[in-house]
């Protein structure tokens, strides 16, 4: 069983480099639609078992294009555990405006450190990669690993870059780490996160280990 992550197109949250996350959103910007639509034609062969999206508008959008293109048609379920990360008070506020200052470079970099009580509320990283590789094993269990076709998952930043890492066994405290598979880095951007609009593959033969098929691909967007 493989699942397919696409992260949602650019938005103007993303531009501004403001926090957006589980309490927040906005609205993909014109590229952003852009990207959907090549992910969407990247796709268009490609038959899923299933497609699921976070509940959240902007990864909506991207799924809604998505499937436009494909072939099949799939209906898109919304899946709550893909929502993204919760920052509490944060979401919404510019990066560098948010108070304590100098905590959110904990936030962004040091994630076993992290303690929402101490920022703006919300979610831990335990918290949240808990809630979201839960999610992940309950489409997989709910489509069989041994269905011959993919899941699709439409959701964010976080929720690809971190999901990913933990089921490939990256520990908390190393999420936002460079990340390296056989000894070669790996392209992230930001703090250590995949692209917007980009396509991420896994897949599992039991639904306990996990195995990196394609990371961050953003060849066919322009």
């Amino acid at each position: 069983m493989q699942i397919y992550f696409v992260r949602h197109g650019r938005t103007q949250f993303n531009l501004e480099h403001r926090f957006q996350g589980g309490r927040s959103d906005s609205p993909l910007l014109p590229d952003g639609i852009v990207d959907a639509q090549a992910a969407g034609k990247y796709l268009a062969d490609t038959r899923f078992a299933k497609v699921y999206s976070s509940p959240q508008k902007r990864a909506m959008d991207t799924a809604k294009y998505v499937v436009a293109a494909n072939q099949w048609q799939p209906e898109i379920t919304v899946e709550p555990g893909f929502k993204e990360f919760d920052f509490g008070a944060w979401d919404g506020q510019a990066e560098n405006e948010v108070q304590p200052r100098a905590y959110a470079q904990v936030l962004l970099k040091q994630p076993g450190k992290y303690d929402p009580s101490q920022a703006g509320g919300g979610e831990s990283y335990a918290a949240f990669v808990a809630r979201t590789t839960a999610a992940v094993r309950k489409i997989v269990a709910a489509a069989g690993t041994d269905n011959p076709l993919p899941l699709l998952v439409v959701a964010h930043g976080l929720v690809t870059t971190m999901t990913v890492k933990t089921l490939l066994g990256v520990p908390v405290a190393q999420l936002r780490d460079p990340f390296y598979m056989n000894g070669q880095l790996m392209k992230t951007i930001g703090n250590g996160i995949v692209d917007n609009g980009s396509v991420t593959v896994i897949e599992t033969t039991d639904n306990e280990h996990f195995s990196l098929k394609k990371w961050n691909e953003t060849s066919f967007l322009k």
